[in-house]
């Protein structure tokens, strides 16, 4: 574990980069599964800089899983754009390590804010562990600001959707930890989306339950609901939930 006075200074990673051409899609704009990976990789890095990163756990026989997130754009930026990204652990909810993310303008215009939910599970067992086993709530790396005040929500999948496609866990969809990657989930949901729905949508919001995991090899069904303003997403395999994400839309 850090000492308490670096952990202490370091309760809120900043950094700041520019939009580059392959996080965007047609417009231009930087697309939501471009956010997940940023997303990720800063709370990879602050969890090392905290004491309780991936090397951390591993040392212990467990590892972090995203469980849900909400991400909230006030306006996507652009490619070649500055921003600024900030994220910080907020402590513990029951089983969950709350996390949450900011993006900025250099000047300071809001772009996105962001709340996510993290489960330690045993690295064989793939079993939930008590998250306050591992993580105090007295941790002076904890910093009690609110991105988004409420966790992310568990969602509950509408009553009629249509079955979309099937979709193959590939090798390159499979990271460190063996299973899918989140941000890859994020990349599926939105290829079952019409294109013509897709290609002239701005994203407002959208949250994701990461509920099951999947491994290469493994066939996922996708089904969908669209009501012209919020398309849900669910993949499943056979009867168990994989994921599913809501995305709230307008029509450019």
């Amino acid at each position: 574990m850090l000492p308490d006075k670096q952990v202490y200074k370091m309760k809120v990673l900043k950094e700041q980069f520019r939009i580059k051409s392959y996080e965007t899609d047609i417009h231009a704009c930087m697309k939501p599964y471009s956010f997940m990976l940023n997303a990720q990789e800063m709370a990879n890095r602050h969890a090392d800089f905290l004491g309780f990163g991936y090397n951390d756990l591993q040392t212990k026989g467990i590892i972090w899983v995203l469980s849900r997130v909400r991400v909230v754009f006030n306006r996507i930026p652009k490619w070649n754009e500055d921003v600024s990204m900030e994220t910080w652990h907020k402590g513990n909810d029951r089983l969950f390590g709350i996390r949450d993310f900011r993006m900025d303008t250099l000047s300071g215009e809001s772009l996105a804010v962001a709340t996510s939910s993290w489960l330690i599970i045993g690295s064989a067992s793939r079993r939930i562990q008590r998250i306050d086993q591992y993580l105090g709530e007295d941790s002076p790396g904890v910093n009690k600001v609110d991105a988004i005040a409420t966790p992310a929500a568990k969602l509950v999948s509408p009553a009629q959707m249509t079955f979309v496609r099937k979709r193959r866990v590939e090798f390159s969809d499979i990271d460190i930890n063996n299973h899918t990657n989140n941000a890859k989930y994020i990349e599926w949901a939105f290829d079952c989306i019409d294109q013509q729905v897709s290609s002239s949508m701005e994203v407002k919001e959208f949250t994701v339950n990461f509920n099951s995991e999947s491994r290469i090899g493994e066939e996922i069904d996708m089904y969908m609901s669209d009501s012209g303003t919020v398309a849900f997403i669910e993949g499943k395999r056979e009867e168990t939930s994989v994921f599913q994400t809501e995305i709230i839309y307008n029509r450019k």
